[in-house]
């Protein structure tokens, strides 16, 4: 219960005027105070995490609270459970748009401010002092969390003196040996389930290049590196002129797409004029394989040589000279299908290839190359459901014009009370239970300028289907 002596809240506006103060001129400072300042920002950042922290399990317990008072007393244990987990998805995803990130990290936010408001009071305490960060909360919280609530305090009161003290590696290091001691049975029984959530994933990597990464039991992961390591070094020892590190990814390659894999190869520069001679020697799609590229692009970009770049979903942005390529040079033995969708002259995306037909559920490959990820603002999530921005049920066209990508979570989450979406596929706003709003758009799609001359390629490109 508050008293007279309680520290009045910080109000939303007062932290605004921070931001403004924070962005006054430095040039007045010395060396040593702009070094205090850099370590007093960064105690403010903790600390800001810490109030954040406080009103998100706030924010939390009472839209519980009102959740359970407009539940209907004959409600089940089970009934009541779905309905508490759908009530902090959805306040994770309420976290997430406040905090412009993905509704995977809302939700991660959420789990944190809970487990410092409830198990792990001394990690919360550091954190509103300023001696760690808001990550280093987030590995601690992570490593502990298969112990039960009275093991887990146990597991910060022991952490106590150290969190200041440790790097991030060292820390979470530190609170899994704490973990692992203080419940051996259950950390084995941990890590037997942990092979269930073995997977792979794709994610963007600079300069037209992608991370490929499997998150493997531990023998089966070192056996796959030892495997690569083993052909690289004896590839390697007859002379082959690329690095190991090379080796190694062509046939990891080669041996998932069941293909032969490259050999050494030198990309030099050409003096020929052609704008695509550069990308001549670059790799294109492994033969015998069936698979759709979604490619979006514009007309002069693939008829007259334009260098507005092109987007392949799923990755992002490729120069237009790459995209060519792709289409030109994929192998007679691959069933290479490209979806290539142009814009209108608003600069809107409006409409697919129709020799899209190879392949079911059109729309829905439309709102996914179009859209390219989920539109909820800041989740760049895979989109997995073709959504109404209208609901269907409340006389929504099924059309382009009122659909969007969405991801699993986000379209679950939209369905909960509070939670609607108005506009149209070009803007659509957001509306939270709180009353806070978001504008949502698809991508801008590529854009040449118009044409000046006539085409250079008015043949279909070979490859494309």
């Amino acid at each position: 219960m508050s008293s007279s002596t309680t520290a009045a809240p910080v109000l939303p506006a007062v932290v605004a005027s921070w931001v403004e103060r924070l962005g006054a001129d430095l040039a007045g400072l010395d060396e040593h105070a702009l070094v205090e300042l850099i370590t007093a920002i960064e105690r403010l950042k903790a600390a800001g995490s810490a109030a954040q922290a406080a009103a998100t399990t706030l924010l939390l317990d009472r839209q519980l609270t009102t959740s359970d008072a407009a539940a209907s007393p004959d409600e089940s244990g089970e009934v009541a459970k779905r309905r508490r987990v759908s009530v902090r998805r959805s306040v994770g995803a309420q976290v997430a748009l406040a905090r412009r990130v993905s509704p995977y990290q809302g939700g991660r936010h959420l789990g944190l401010a809970v487990a410092l408001r409830d198990e792990l009071p001394e990690l919360g305490a550091a954190l509103r002092r300023g001696a760690i960060s808001e990550w280093k909360a987030t590995l601690v919280a992570r490593e502990t969390a298969c112990l039960k609530p009275e093991l887990r305090r146990a597991a910060d009161r022991e952490l106590t003196d150290r969190y200041a003290g440790l790097g991030d590696r060292a820390l979470a290091a530190e609170a899994t040996r704490i973990a692992y001691r203080l419940d051996p049975k259950h950390a084995v029984a941990r890590n037997a389930k942990a092979h269930h959530d073995r997977r792979v994933s794709l994610r963007p990597a600079p300069d037209c290049m992608t991370y490929l990464t499997a998150l493997l039991p531990v023998v089966q992961g070192v056996s796959v590196f030892a495997a690569l390591t083993n052909h690289a070094n004896t590839v390697f020892a007859t002379g082959d002129e690329r690095g190991r590190g090379q080796i190694m990814a062509d046939e990891l390659v080669a041996r998932v797409t069941a293909g032969a894999a490259p050999a050494a190869a030198i990309v030099e520069s050409s003096d020929d004029d052609s704008d695509d001679a550069d990308v001549s020697e670059l790799p294109t799609v492994p033969a015998g394989l069936d698979l759709t590229i979604n490619l979006v692009m514009t007309d002069r970009t693939l008829l007259d040589g334009d260098t507005e770049p092109a987007v392949i979903v799923g990755h992002g942005p490729v120069p237009a000279s790459l995209a060519r390529h792709l289409i030109r040079e994929a192998p007679e033995s691959s069933r290479v299908f490209v979806r290539r969708l142009f814009q209108d002259p608003a600069g809107q995306v409006s409409h697919a290839d129709p020799r899209r037909r190879r392949f079911g559920h059109q729309d829905r490959q439309f709102l996914i190359a179009r859209d390219q990820t989920c539109r909820t603002p800041w989740c760049d999530a895979p989109i997995r459901h073709a959504d109404h921005i209208q609901p269907h049920a409340a006389d929504g066209p099924t059309t382009t014009n009122n659909g969007q990508g969405l991801c699993a979570r986000c379209n679950l989450t939209k369905d909960h009370d509070g939670w609607h979406t108005t506009g149209s596929a070009a803007a659509a706003v957001v509306t939270t239970p709180t009353g806070h709003q978001y504008a949502s758009a698809p991508p801008a799609p590529p854009r040449s300028a118009h044409w000046d001359r006539p085409p250079r390629e008015l043949a279909e490109p070979a490859g494309a289907r």
